[in-house]
């Protein structure tokens, strides 16, 4: 099997298992671990963060690995939407007296300045910085998150 075929089977693993296990959980593995890199400074606690998601989500640590490129849009996907703020569509199945009902409930995640300036920053550093005055080359803030996503 070829690299990529193994990449995008790692996925739907990863896919299928996050949605079996929390099938009312509101965002995909790689938005969670974009947001855990966002939600704080402290490396040591970003790093347990990212570590957390990765444990609980069996197949994604071998498609972080494996498939580069495809974590990179993903990442930079997850961004857009964490700096855009999104819908998600949350199921809920419960059995009641062995009658199975499905609640349907949709929440608005709203967007994040962290996102923002991640993403203004990387993709128009000579528009944006974090002083206000025109930055260098981004900082590779994009490829900060991606190492840290990958190695936790």
């Amino acid at each position: 099997m070829s690299r990529k075929k193994k990449s995008i089977a790692a996925l739907r693993a990863a896919i299928a298992e996050h949605e079996k296990l929390n099938s009312s959980a509101p965002t995909s593995a790689v938005q969670q671990l974009v947001e855990a890199f966002l939600s704080t400074n402290n490396p040591a606690k970003r790093a347990k963060k990212i570590n957390e998601i990765k444990s609980r989500l069996e197949g994604v640590s071998e498609m972080l690995t494996e498939n580069s490129e495809l974590l990179a849009a993903e990442v930079e996907q997850a961004l857009i939407r964490a700096a855009t703020g999104y819908t998600v569509t949350e199921h809920k199945t419960k059995i009641v007296n062995g009658v199975k009902t499905v609640e349907t409930a949709e929440k608005h995640i709203p967007p994040s300045n962290a996102a923002m300036e991640f993403y203004l920053i990387n993709k128009k550093s000579d528009e944006y910085s974090r002083t206000g005055g025109v930055s260098g080359d981004g900082g590779g803030k994009l490829d900060e998150i991606l190492e840290a996503i990958k190695n936790g």
